[in-house]
């Protein structure tokens, strides 16, 4: 498969697994060996328009939501894991170590998701850019991403529809893990899980002043980290040299990853 160019494989970091409705016109469809079936490859001339304003993409947002509901699909937006918990699976039994590019190769051939531990800096955590990247609202009905200003629901298939608006605000964060092996990108921190890691509730945080988000930012950049990781499956990826990475990650969720090695979690 041809490589995804820098922009559009950025682009594709921000769309969240069985939330985002795609549209995708003139992608290239062919034959891929390691799949063992055709796939769908974003060119140059490819136009990919996030949540298009149909009924059609209203539909399919619904049918993923019931779907994920019933079981049929690994959910991510699972109830908040106890405490010593993560997606279901004790902390404690998660024992497997990975580097970086071991959990890549473990990818590529493993038909099932996975839970491993990595120990890694953490390169990458965006909490002072806008407080809407950091932090999404979501209907509590249907779990449809919302803004608050908003009087109901605009997903046309909410059982609330209609009914004064019922939202809730969590952490939404993407955590890029880098080791001496390489960097996974765009790891998923949501969550009761991410208010135990930076410390703080949304409330808290969104009280925070910039110089006070960029200081709580390098508490934790840079940091040697032991992170529990859960890899999904299936999982897209794009087998062309040197675009792993990236495409790897949509969807891998980790669990206090800002754990400070030697120090009791924050």
């Amino acid at each position: 498969s041809p490589s995804w160019d820098k922009e559009t494989i950025l682009t594709l970091q921000t769309f969240v697994a069985k939330e985002t409705v795609l549209f995708v016109a003139d992608a290239k469809v062919s034959f891929d060996k390691f799949r063992g079936g055709m796939v769908a490859t974003v060119t140059p001339r490819s136009v990919v328009t996030a949540n298009p304003d149909t009924r059609e993409a209203s539909l399919l947002f619904s049918y993923a939501k019931e779907a994920s509901e019933s079981g049929a699909l690994d959910q991510d937006e699972a109830p908040e894991d106890p405490p010593g918990m993560f997606r279901g699976t004790p902390l404690d039994s998660i024992t497997d170590v990975y580097t970086v590019s071991q959990l890549k190769e473990k990818a590529k051939g493993h038909p099932e998701a996975f839970f491993g531990v990595t120990y890694s800096f953490v390169s990458r955590l965006d909490l002072d850019s806008s407080v809407s990247k950091v932090i999404k609202t979501r209907c509590c009905r249907c779990k449809y991403q919302v803004t608050e200003a908003l009087q109901s629901c605009t997903n046309p298939l909410c059982s609330g529809r209609g009914q004064a608006l019922s939202a809730a605000a969590a952490f939404d964060l993407l955590v890029d893990l880098t080791d001496h092996t390489g960097t996974l990108q765009a790891c998923s921190l949501r969550g009761v899980a991410a208010e135990q890691t930076l410390g703080c509730t949304v409330e808290e945080f969104t009280r925070l002043n910039d110089d006070q988000r960029t200081a709580l930012k390098w508490r934790f950049l840079l940091e040697r980290c032991k992170t529990h990781v859960k890899v999904p499956w299936p999982v897209d990826r794009d087998v062309s040299e040197g675009n792993e990475t990236a495409c790897l990650q949509d969807g891998v969720t980790c669990r206090r990853s800002c754990r400070r090695q030697g120090k009791p979690p924050p």
